[in-house]
């Protein structure tokens, strides 16, 4: 059997607000759904999940992405999973369209009752269950994850239990519930509705032992995986100021990521690696906001340089990106590096900055990466003060004394 965990995306400014998002671009999770985002991977990370599809608007692939963090999988956009097109309702609040004609048949007979501009539930139903018939046929013994919207997931459920469609709006499912389904071509079996709690343990079916010494399960693989409950030290909401640094010598710096709220200054020890990440991943977030990569910025020179001395907290595991649109700030959220895999907290802060601010930051990275060793031209590894060997110089390794 094929099993789905069909996931809510985690809640936005839309929901909170009784408003229909639609296919409205740039619509992220915000604060609270990012919370939530972060406590449903947490759910899930025990479960065996081989595959995770999405539907490709934002609050779907912010939620689908904690998850895939947790499992360290990629996310695989699928079309089919849309929202539903609510055509000229887009943006409306739900309170403007109660007293309307199609509204009062959305309610009692919803059957090709059509959103104006838009899908009807029955439209909607056809394109996610062939969307999902594909996906079962590709893994037809797994366990796989689908982040979609509240009405195509329940048109889904009511397909495969058979229950009529005009009852649809009878189901609940809320922003980051799971609900959990078994498919095979005889029957679906309903596992979990809309679940926002401890998620049962389900195990992948195994292939039959042609060699039992071969086959023996390995007892540390077999063991549950389970994500650390988060300690935030720090939530800093917002910054005064934001900014990265390097101290030491070239070839040997050591990275900080810093930020300051009125008398708090946190400094967390990192990677150029994950810096330079973190640019990237801000100048994106920037540009689907709708922001210029090359707008000018306020952020003044003396506010990105580190504050001394420099008292780290800790060293960043991971980092996390994310967008609040209520507030309109992005959020870094940085992890500890873990000692063990059996801890059972972790602790995190978060950093809450202006686009402004975030712009400056992600262009001062580049200035602080690329402030270290020189690059050999032949091979193109860094140069250290004391010298370079470079396996390119006359087709063989050499050590070469740069003055």
């Amino acid at each position: 059997m094929t099993t789905l965990l069909l996931i809510r995306h985690a809640t936005n400014d839309y929901v909170q607000s009784g408003r229909l998002a639609g296919r409205t671009p740039g619509v992220h999770i915000n604060a609270e759904g990012q919370r939530q985002a972060t406590d449903l991977a947490r759910r899930t990370a025990h479960l065996p999940i081989e595959a995770i599809y999405s539907s490709p608007l934002e609050r779907a692939l912010d939620t689908a992405n904690a998850v895939a963090e947790c499992h360290k999988l990629p996310v695989e956009i699928v079309t089919d999973l849309l929202e539903t097109a609510t055509g000229e309702w887009t943006g409306r609040k739900l309170d403007e369209l109660k007293d309307t004609a199609i509204w009062q048949a959305l309610q009692s007979q919803p059957v090709g009752v059509q959103l104006p501009g838009g899908e009807s539930i029955d439209q909607v139903q056809t394109r996610m269950v062939a969307g999902i018939e594909k996906l079962r046929q590709k893994h037809p013994d797994g366990l796989i994850a689908l982040v979609s919207h509240s009405d195509p997931l329940k048109s889904v459920i009511a397909h495969y239990l058979n229950w009529d469609l005009n009852q649809f709006q009878r189901i609940a499912i809320h922003p980051a519930s799971v609900t959990i389904l078994q498919l095979n071509d005889q029957r679906a079996t309903l596992i979990r509705l809309n679940d926002t709690g401890a998620l049962p343990k389900i195990e992948k079916p195994k292939p039959p032992l042609e060699n039992n010494a071969a086959n023996a399960p390995d007892s540390k693989s077999q063991k549950e995986r389970t994500m650390p409950e988060a300690n935030i030290l720090h939530d800093l909401n917002p910054v005064s100021r934001v900014t990265v640094g390097a101290l030491g010598e070239p070839g040997q710096r050591t990275f900080f990521l810093q930020a300051r709220q009125a008398r708090t200054l946190v400094s967390l020890v990192t990677e150029k690696e994950q810096m330079q990440s973190l640019a990237q991943g801000i100048t994106d977030l920037l540009a689907r906001l709708g922001d210029a990569a090359d707008a000018p910025t306020t952020v003044k020179a003396f506010d990105l340089v580190l504050e001394l001395p420099v008292e780290p907290l800790f060293r960043i595991g991971q980092l996390g990106l994310g967008f609040d649109q209520e507030s309109d700030l992005l959020v870094i959220v940085a992890y500890e590096l873990q000692a063990t895999e059996e801890a059972e907290t972790i602790d995190v802060v978060r950093i809450w900055a202006t686009r402004d601010q975030m712009r400056a930051l992600a262009r001062y990275i580049g200035e602080v990466a690329a402030a270290g060793r020189p690059t050999c031209v032949l091979c193109g590894r860094p140069i250290d003060p004391g010298g370079h060997f470079c396996p390119r110089r006359n087709g063989h390794g050499t050590y070469v004394q740069m003055m």
